[in-house]
């Protein structure tokens, strides 16, 4: 059927999406070979369409392979830069660029898709991706309840309002302005992170605390420990307190005067589906300083709090004095003490982490002077990450705002 341009800004056209992709990178059929290390497999809980690139972590859920199946296994290639990453099982109308500099490879349920530059450019393509009114078609060719999934040829059969190629750079130039500031934001995040789990590191691991040089270490059952310093059973030094689940009914996707942020998994990569419960339905509250665990998924994995009321998934730790928070929760983050709580996790019948997976858990308790210095490092961490991700919140509403409006010709730059 020919497309109605009547209804466009003059000089947009209309499309149909594959005739502005040059090249589609689909891998799909099979799962490559891993590697405990190598090259970075691209998995869909890495995309998010509210961040312009994946998310790549070398933490648990990270998936390599080696440079020979990187090389080899492949039939259909690699991502390269500005590749639109698109997934088509599972979550659905989730996609990321492809940034510079980077070494990815794809298989299940992700395709990536190249634009041609001389129709379109990525970040143009990107950006309209993310607009209501594009997820929206997207959502209508959706297939499978149970395992969601959309079929390539009917999403490239999908239409693209299309300027004029030097206002799409215009508008892509506005927009990126948008996301390079959040992506700078995260990278500051995650640097203040690596900088106050190396002090943690240093003090109270390798115990090169200041003034250490002065210190006598005695013999303990964890071995050498400074003198004046403790072991104790850190089961009986915590509270666990679980979330609670109201009912779908009562949530609504607004913020309103009577109502609290209902705070899950998903909202620690994701400020999309925020959701609100009534006030008075609150029964478990958190703020940004509480120290929150999964339960289940990535069981025992150490979040920062969000202000809110936390569902099931997660849980709240709080120390009994004379067990300080900030020592807690890094000593919570570190990966060999996540990995011992998962694995007690998944020795349950129903993988979840409770209080009894603490017992027998011996923990070092440092000189109060020692956790209080820390306390105050951690928590200058704290604020600037919420300082951060406060604005990068406030520079998505914006972008958010501005897209439509560009997208549809309403504002022309």
């Amino acid at each position: 059927m020919k497309a109605d341009n009547n209804n466009l800004p003059k000089g947009w056209r209309k499309v149909r999406l594959g005739e502005i992709i040059e090249k589609i990178i689909d891998n799909r059929g099979k799962t490559p070979p891993l590697s405990k290390s190598g090259y970075p497999l691209i998995e869909v809980f890495a995309l998010s369409r509210d961040r312009k690139y994946p998310i790549i972590s070398d933490d648990k859920k990270q998936k390599f392979v080696s440079k020979d199946i990187y090389n080899e296994w492949f039939r259909s290639g690699h991502p390269k830069e500005g590749d639109i990453l698109v997934s088509t099982v599972g979550t659905i109308a989730q996609w990321n660029l492809v940034p510079p500099d980077s070494t990815y490879c794809i298989a299940q349920n992700i395709v990536a898709l190249r634009p041609d530059r001389n129709k379109t450019t990525p970040e143009f393509l990107f950006s309209y991706f993310r607009q209501h009114k594009f997820i929206k078609q997207v959502e209508g060719i959706v297939i499978g309840a149970t395992q969601p999934s959309i079929k390539l040829p009917h999403f490239l059969n999908l239409e693209i309002d299309l300027p004029p190629l030097a206002e799409q750079k215009r508008i892509a130039d506005i927009l990126s302005a948008f996301d390079d500031k959040i992506e700078l934001n995260n990278k500051i995040i995650k640097t203040l992170e690596q900088m106050a789990q190396e002090i943690f590191k240093e003090w109270f691991v390798k115990f090169r605390f200041p003034g250490w040089e002065k210190v006598k270490f005695v013999d303990s059952e964890l071995g050498k420990i400074p003198e004046g310093w403790g072991v104790i059973d850190l089961y009986d030094y915590i509270s666990f307190e679980g979330g609670s689940q109201p009912p779908k009914s009562m949530h609504i996707y607004e913020k309103r005067e009577g109502y609290v942020r209902f705070i899950q998994n998903r909202d620690y990569e994701s400020d999309a589906y925020i959701t609100y419960i009534p006030e008075s339905n609150r029964n478990k509250l958190c703020n940004e300083y509480d120290i929150m665990m999964d339960k289940y998924g990535e069981a025992g994995k150490v979040r920062f709090g969000l202000a809110g009321a936390y569902n099931v998934a997660l849980a709240k730790i709080t120390p009994k004095p004379p067990l300080m928070r900030e020592y807690l929760r890094w000593f919570l983050k570190q990966p060999e003490i996540e990995k011992m709580i998962e694995g007690s996790a998944m020795a349950s019948t129903r993988a979840s982490v409770n209080k009894i997976v603490f017992k027998n858990l011996k923990i070092l308790l440092p000189s109060r002077d020692l956790m209080e210095k820390f306390e105050e490092i951690s928590k200058l961490y704290i604020d600037n990450y919420l300082k951060l991700r406060a604005e990068n919140q406030t520079l998505a509403a914006l972008r958010d705002l501005l897209l439509p409006k560009l997208m549809s010709g309403e504002i022309r730059v």
